[in-house]
This record gives structure tokens, C-alpha cells and sequence, in this order.
């Protein structure tokens, strides 16, 4: 196969008749507040620690609740994350994890370097090329049934990239395929890559039940097309979301409507996020009267 500049790991196996949630996140701009997609960024990692690197707002809350379930009973979701961070930052990231009680099963990241003495200096930012191939790989490891549940931000293009792998896996191959990656301006050989892992890819209907966008201030009025797209400004709209559809336990929307107000967001704000997120997604009264606690 074409190497592909990225290092994963996968450190659970699910049955194979599994059919429930998988949890796929990124890790830049989704959970962590990282920079590290340029020369620039590069030149930092050296002196990166576990305590520098600062999570976003809610972010830790949401996944433990995610990784546990809605249940009385810890359900250990699997959950995977796929990071634009180069593989030299896993150790950082992996000790920022830890600090933060967050769980998780396979991780990936970015070969950075790898590009870099390839002369690919392009496609240090471009990430399309990239997570496909770390998202395909995954899949091919886990059962057909199970149902993705995935969360990125709107800084690169993840919304476009989780639903094309959501295509790619329910059958979208050959030129179909390679056209869609060249509109994207994947590189030559991360496309020869993906079609291997593709040709060894088992045909299922699209996996992809969900697909939550974490926004960013300059993007805020960004439109998706994709009716499965929950686009949030912070991940208290998110868990009011996911407790109405009984993804995770209600009492998180108290603790992450609390997370806000300690970290200076106003009642007012918070309200006008509920309120929003009621309208948009039809969440119950009872659901938005804790993030009033």
C-alpha cells in the first residue's frame, strides 16, 4: 500500500454483531485548543506540556458523559479520536487525557514530519486526504453495524469529511470516488492510499448517524446542508441535544450550564443558547430547566 502519513492505534476489538454507538472526535479546536497545523506550529513541540494544553469549554464533561452512557451503569462507548497534531505531541496529548479522566480506544495522529522531508508542504493543513484514510481504517476494524456518533469543528472542513466518509462506506468507489478526492485537491498518492484501504472495505450502509460541529467565533453563521449536521456554540447545546436523544445522562446539562457560568459566560448568553437549541432541536422543558440550576 502507499504510505500514508499517519500513525493509529486500535486498542479495542468489538464483537462483531455490535450495533451500537461508536464515538469518533477530533482533538484540534474540538477538544483541545492545539495549533499545530503549520511550520509554525511545528517548531513549538519541544516545549509542549500535558498542563499547556487547554481544553475546550464542556468538552471533557461531554465525553465522559458520552464514554458512560445514559445508563445507571458505566457503558464504556468506544471512543476514538483523530487528530491534525503530529505524532510527536502523543505522549502530551495522551498525559492531557489522563489529567483530564478521559478514556479512550485508538487515537491517531498526523506524520507531520514525515510530510515535511517528503516536501509535501501543502499538505501539512489540508486534512481532507488525511482523516478519510484514519476514518476508512477504523472502519474496516470495526463491526459494519456500528453507528457513528462524530464531533469535529468547522475550521476544517470536518462536517464535509465525516459525511464523505459516511459515503465511502456505504459504496462510493472508483472514479466516482476519485474525482470527489481531486475536487478536494488530495494528493495523488493519498488518493492510491485510500482506494487500497477502500478495495478491502466492506460495503454497509452509511454508518454516519450524527455529525456535531462545534463552532468557531468567525464561522458562527456557517449553513450545512447535511440534516444530520447539529451545529453548536458550545457544548452545553450539545448535551442538551444528545440527553434528548438519550445519548447521555440529563444531570451533564447542570454540570456544563455550571462550566460556563465559572468560566465568566453570562445567564444571559447561556439563556439565549438554550433557548436556541429548544427551538432548533425540539428539546423537552424538563431537559433545558436544569441548565438553569
Amino acid at each position: 500500500m502507499t504510505r500514508l502519513y499517519l500513525h493509529q492505534t486500535n486498542d479495542r476489538r468489538l464483537a462483531s454483531d455490535y450495533a451500537g454507538d461508536v464515538l469518533l472526535w477530533d482533538i484540534d479546536k474540538t477538544y483541545l485548543d492545539t495549533r499545530f497545523s503549520s511550520v509554525r506550529g511545528l517548531l513549538g513541540i519541544p516545549f509542549e506540556l500535558a498542563v499547556d494544553k487547554t481544553p475546550i469549554i464542556g468538552s471533557v464533561s461531554l465525553l465522559r458523559a458520552l464514554r458512560r452512557g445514559p445508563g445507571p451503569q458505566p457503558a464504556l462507548v468506544p471512543l476514538y479520536f483523530v487528530s491534525g497534531s503530529p505524532v510527536q505531541l502523543r505522549r502530551v496529548i495522551e498525559q492531557r487525557m489522563t489529567l483530564d479522566g478521559v478514556q479512550f480506544d485508538g487515537v491517531t495522529f498526523k506524520d507531520q514530519l514525515g510530510l515535511l522531508r517528503a516536501g509535501r508542504l501543502t499538505d501539512l493543513t489540508r486534512q481532507v486526504g488525511y482523516k478519510l484514510a484514519a476514518l476508512l481504517l477504523y472502519a474496516r476494524a470495526l463491526p459494519i453495524g456500528a453507528r457513528w456518533l462524530m464531533f469535529g469543528d468547522d475550521v476544517e472542513q470536518d462536517a464535509e469529511i465525516f459525511a464523505l466518509f459516511g459515503e465511502v462506506c456505504a459504496g462510493l468507489r472508483g472514479g466516482a470516488l476519485v474525482t470527489r478526492l481531486r475536487e478536494q485537491t488530495v494528493h495523488p498518492r493519498d488518493i492510491a492510499a485510500i482506494e487500497a484501504i477502500v478495495a478491502e472495505l466492506t460495503p454497509r450502509p452509511d454508518p454516519v448517524e450524527r455529525i456535531f460541529i462545534h463552532r468557531t467565533r468567525t464561522t458562527s453563521d456557517v449553513k450545512f446542508s447535511d440534516a444530520r449536521v447539529v451545529a453548536t456554540r458550545s457544548y452545553l447545546q450539545s448535551a442538551l441535544v444528545l440527553a434528548h436523544w438519550r445519548k447521555i445522562a440529563p444531570e451533564v446539562i447542570g454540570t456544563l450550564a455550571k462550566e460556563l457560568r465559572h468560566r465568566g459566560v453570562l445567564d444571559v448568553d447561556i439563556e439565549a443558547q438554550v433557548s436556541e437549541t429548544a427551538r432548533e432541536w425540539h428539546v423537552s422543558a424538563d431537559l433545558v430547566e436544569l441548565a438553569a440550576c
